[in-house]
């Protein structure tokens, strides 16, 4: 059932965060990626701004939004579902 679920939210475009044990979805598209993570936008200056994500709380059983996140890629599960 667990396997059906994850690969489910995948279709969907929702990654699973493995420190944060969640899953999150772009609440907007990145305008940085590298191979290390995603970000919004920057500053005219250059410094990266993080995004806004949703995510599905476990604990209240529903999906909330998270400002100022920066996606590190090292934490994405990224094993294939199909």
């Amino acid at each position: 059932a667990q396997y059906l679920a994850a690969k489910a939210l995948k279709k969907q475009s929702w990654r699973f965060h493995t420190k944060y044990m969640m899953w999150f979805q772009r609440h907007e598209e990145p305008k940085t990626i590298t191979d290390e993570f995603e970000q919004v936008s920057s500053l005219p200056t250059g410094v990266p701004v993080a995004g806004t994500y949703i995510y599905f709380d476990y604990e209240k059983w529903g999906q909330r939004k998270k400002e100022g996140f920066t996606f590190e890629y090292r934490y994405l599960e990224d094993r294939d579902l199909q």
